[in-house]
């Protein structure tokens, strides 16, 4: 049963800055969850340099740049903005409200499955997102499941296990730090 580990990028250096790299607490952060990490069969990112970055640093390598781990989330949370998401249950609610938001996670749950599917079954891929991008497919996959992910937003590092089984997601479980 191929497993996909979906991270959210660690700490970048300038906020304000997109493109910018990770601070020196990120790379710390990333170099802390590297001395845990399994072997993985393949790594992924989103093309901004802090999920590259933080790839590299967990896996020792990044594979591929997959532009489906940032995907335009439009108005997907309307008038709110990502600091107002501070719990699971704030970005379950916008699952709840918002169609736009249903139909990204559904989106984002196909690009999950396309990854896992380039793993074989006892092997583990290691993807790096971001925030909003990873809370509502997870939670709208643990609804679809049946299992509960609750506390806070994912912060830095933090993310999701994933568990397949003939290219179905099955099990799904919060990575905290």
């Amino acid at each position: 049963m191929p497993l996909l580990e979906i991270r959210r990028h660690t700490e970048r250096s300038d906020k304000g800055d997109n493109q910018s790299a990770l601070s020196p607490a990120g790379r710390a952060m990333a170099e802390a969850l590297a001395k845990r990490a399994p072997k993985f069969a393949l790594v992924l990112s989103s093309p901004l340099p802090r999920a590259k970055e933080t790839a590299q640093l967990i896996a020792g390598r990044l594979d591929a740049i997959d532009p489906g781990l940032l995907p335009e989330m439009g108005g997907v949370i309307g008038d709110r903005i990502f600091g107002e998401m501070r719990t699971l249950t704030d970005w379950q609610s916008v699952l709840r409200e918002r169609e736009d938001a249903r139909a990204f996670a559904a989106e984002q749950l196909k690009t999950w499955a396309q990854i896992a599917s380039r793993i074989g079954d006892k092997d583990r891929a290691l993807a790096v997102s971001h925030g909003g991008i990873i809370e509502l497919p997870a939670l709208a996959l643990a609804e679809r499941i049946g299992a509960r992910l609750e506390g806070r937003a994912f912060g830095y590092g933090e993310g999701v296990l994933v568990t397949f089984a003939s290219g179905v997601p099955t099990k799904i479980e919060a990575l905290r730090v």
